[in-house]
């Protein structure tokens, strides 16, 4: 598929580098759905309307926009092409789905952007192969000359639900924040629990939807969303998009959550509370500080993110910066997007453990 760059102009009124610079803008600026932008770029450019209309009947010859309507009242969109395909779980081999239906729709990506899709799409069906317990799944590639979505549907028991039945866990939410956090696996012998934390960074948006339950991860920010649904979609429906033009790589990732000093070992992770709370004051107690602590010692620095929490009890506060910290020193934590009144709380228990530590000398 064509990237605005490469689409030449012929010399006209108004420049060929000119005529790209309106072309980039209105891909930059057209979404999957119709609208009207016709009336954006040329108040952006200030040339007449129908200059723009010219550029907009480029880009629709093409085939990097579609139109609906006539003359003033046309809308645009960008051109999406969608190919799917339904597999035989039993013996499926990612790395065939990746060649052989994948990798034709998305030759033309820059190599980083294409080793991003080829791990998070391996990775992705490696999974369902090996945990989803379904028969049969669907994996379908999404194009727009802007963005490049994978798809991949199972019809098993659900992600969430086999990791709280695997972990033993009270609920499907506790299942949700134990997968953020990385190295969780149904399967420790075959697994290590890395493919879905490093796939959901690598992505501009990474999104689960299982059983009612979806939890969505955008790179911008690093932020998590969970939410319900009242649709019970059986299995697991997972959908990964990125920019064509992201200058993200796949390496950035591996080292930005490892230590190049532990032979770039996954040590790194970032823990959002918000996702373990259940407005049922979920962070006063020890016995809530201990569900936020499990797993926490397989790593070595670990950021635990307080956003959207307006406060935590003494106890909660004791157990982590104080207790955990003195019986773990190797397991660096962070305190992240605290407001005051968490951060006084922390303070006074990290003060705590000083003076216990200082007292033993």
């Amino acid at each position: 598929m064509e990237h605005p760059e490469d689409v030449t102009d012929s010399p006209g009124a108004i420049g060929r580098e000119r005529a790209k610079e309106i072309r980039a803008f209105i891909l930059a600026h057209l979404t999957e759905a119709f609208q009207d932008v016709s009336r954006l770029t040329t108040q952006r450019f200030n040339v007449p309307r129908h200059v723009v209309f010219k550029q907009l009947k480029r880009l629709e010859a093409r085939h990097l926009i579609e139109g609906q309507g006539r003359t003033k009242a046309r809308v645009h969109r960008l051109a999406v092409t969608r190919s799917e395909k339904r597999f035989k779980v039993e013996g499926l081999s990612e790395d065939d789905v990746w060649r052989k239906f994948v990798l034709p729709s998305l030759r033309d990506l820059p190599e980083n952007v294409l080793g991003i899709c080829q791990y998070g799409l391996t990775e992705m069906v490696n999974n369902v192969v090996d945990h989803s317990e379904s028969e049969t799944c669907t994996v379908f590639v999404e194009r727009t000359p802007q963005s490049a979505r994978l798809g991949v549907i199972d019809f098993g028991v659900g992600v969430f639900r086999k990791i709280q039945r695997a972990l033993e866990l009270p609920s499907p939410q506790e299942a949700v924040f134990e997968l953020t956090k990385g190295k969780v696996t149904t399967d420790p012998s075959r697994h290590t629990g890395e493919g879905i934390f490093y796939t959901s960074r690598a992505f501009d948006n990474f999104r689960l939807l299982s059983y009612g339950l979806f939890l969505t991860h955008t790179r911008e920010g690093d932020d998590w969303l969970l939410g319900s649904d009242d649709g019970e979609q059986a299995g697991t429906y997972l959908t990964m998009m990125i920019d064509t033009h992201s200058t993200y790589s796949m390496q950035e990732i591996f080292e930005y959550y490892s230590n190049a000093r532990d032979d770039y070992g996954f040590n790194k992770t970032n823990v959002v509370l918000r996702l373990l709370d259940t407005g049922d004051e979920s962070f006063v107690s020890r016995s809530q500080a201990k569900r936020v602590l499990s797993r926490l010692p397989r790593f070595k620095e670990v950021m635990l993110d307080f956003d959207g929490i307006t406060s935590i009890g003494p106890a909660f506060a004791d157990e982590i910066f104080r207790v955990f910290a003195n019986e773990h020193p190797n397991v660096h934590l962070h305190a992240h997007r605290a407001n005051d009144e968490v951060t006084r709380m922390i303070d006074r228990a990290r003060r705590a453990g000083d003076e216990n530590a200082h007292g033993r000398h």
